[in-house]
Formats: structure tokens, sequence, C-alpha cells
């Protein structure tokens, strides 16, 4: 358990992206996407400004063009995920080497700052239709419970931020929290002070970091863990090893998980693969 010696009452931040769509998978379509995952990074309140100057950093250490730059132009500046993932898979030597070299410092952040991650994977199987109204505010409410486990464990309040999409999206994907936390047998998330709020990238750096963790470290991580390798496919392909025989133990570390009731573990990240190919288990196991 943290300890918290300011006032008033202790507060965690939990931030949450995604990377993949919900859109049918085709092999054939480089734009389709084989998985979906939605990734949760909490923090405690003391932790988050350190861990945001910290990210500065880390974007002007790797690209110096920003160094004669505004702090504003410094925020709004985006690490892409799939820039990182395309270096990766390219020829070139020093641009895959400088994308492992951010992704270390970036999780020796998260380490270093004491954050937490979990989430939920979907596997998909070529032609399954997913429902989209659904798949995603389902996965939040899931996390909304593991975020509330840490939470009250921990002796402290919750906030849940989330990526902000459209105006009905928005509302879907909160509508199943507000109504556990006000329903007649009592609140389901007692630890959560309000539902889940929204922010923007380009104003909340936290969530470019739990953008990062989605895009440049879960998602190829699970392309890797549940797809076979395809070289010619940007989302099978073969160096997306490199994630999970690089970062993977350290990831796993620092996932929050727990046992229910029945002592069942729970928590982390939950792979939904109906293809069969594996449990999450693997999904950080070169």
């Amino acid at each position: 358990m943290r300890g918290h010696s300011r006032r008033g009452h202790p507060l965690l931040l939990c931030y949450i992206d995604e990377a993949g769509n919900t859109g049918t998978y085709d092999p054939a379509d480089p734009a389709s996407t084989p998985v979906f995952v939605v990734v949760s990074l909490s923090v405690d309140e003391e932790q988050a400004a350190d861990l945001l100057m910290g990210f500065l950093r880390l974007k002007i250490r790797f690209e110096p063009t920003l160094q004669t730059r505004r702090l504003s132009e410094v925020i709004r500046h985006e690490v892409k995920g799939a820039t990182l993932r395309r270096h990766l898979r390219g020829a070139a030597r020093n641009p895959r080497r400088r994308a492992l070299g951010l992704l270390d410092h970036f999780l020796r952040l998260l380490e270093t700052h004491d954050c937490r991650i979990f989430g939920r994977v979907l596997v998909k199987q070529p032609g399954t239709v997913f429902a989209s109204a659904s798949t995603y505010p389902s996965a939040v409410a899931e996390l909304a419970q593991t975020f509330d486990h840490q939470a009250t464990s921990e002796g402290v309040h919750g906030l849940m931020i989330l990526d902000s999409q459209t105006k009905v999206k928005n509302e879907g994907n909160v509508h199943t929290i507000t109504t556990r936390r006000f329903r007649a047998g009592g609140s389901l998330y007692p630890g959560l002070v309000e539902s889940p709020v929204f922010g923007h990238s380009d104003t909340h750096t936290l969530l470019q970091i739990a953008d990062l963790l989605a895009s440049a470290l879960i998602y190829p991580a699970a392309c890797s863990a549940y797809l076979a390798p395809q070289a010619s496919n940007a989302h099978l392909h073969p160096s997306y090893q490199a994630i999970r025989g690089t970062f993977g133990r350290r990831l796993a570390n620092i996932e929050h998980r727990y046992r229910d009731p029945t002592g069942v573990r729970i928590g982390g990240f939950r792979v939904i693969d109906r293809g069969g190919q594996g449990g999450a288990h693997l999904l950080f196991r070169p």
C-alpha cells in the first residue's frame, strides 16, 4: 500500500486508451487490424506531475527538434506507436535501436512512478463481426472493476479519464458505470469518486502515455502472442517478438492483478481469443 500524507482524500488517476479497432478483420486489407486492445494506466496523483514532466523530457531526448519549441508545442507533439512499430519492422538498424531505446526509457518512467497497467485484448478471427456499440463499453466497465479494486485496496479514491471520442460514443462508454454506481443495492464501484470523464490527448499528456502503452507495447505484443507471424503483413510481423522478449517481464511486473473472493486470480490483462490460441499468460511471454 502506498503512503499518503497530503491533505484531504488521496486520489488515484486512471487513463484509458485503445489501439486497433472493433472492425471486421480482413487479412487481405493492410488497414484491417487483427486485434483490439483497451489499456488502463493508473498513477497516484502525487506521481502524476513528475511522470508528465519525465515524458516531456523523453520526447525532447528522442526528438531533438523539440528543444527549441515552446512548452505547449512539446505537449501537443505525440510520439506515435505506429511510427515505432514501423521502425521495428524496418531493415535499418539505427531506427530500430532508437525505437527500442525509447520504449526502454518509456517503460522505466512507468516503473519509476509506480504505475500499474491492466486492460482487455480482443483477438479477432477473419470475417468475425463485433458489435462496436457494446465491445468498448463492456471493456471499460470491466476495467472500472479492476481499478476500483486497486483504489479501495490502497485506501484511496479513484478517477478514470478516457480518451474522448464522439458524444454518442462517450455517453455509451460511461452509461453502464453510472447506472452501476447508483443502483438500489449500492455502488459496484465504491472507490470511484465519479463516472469516467473525458480528455483529449493533445491537451492531456498522460492520455498520450496510455496511448503509447497501448499502441507501441500491448498491441504488438498481442499480435506476436496470438497470431502467426507473416513478414508480408505489418500487423503480424515477426519483429514484434522483440517487444515480448525485451519488455514482457517488465510489463507483467507492473500489472495490477488480484484474487476475487473465490480465490481466482483476475485483473491485469484479460484476453478474449475466439481462435483458442492461448490465454493471457502468453501476452508477455516470448
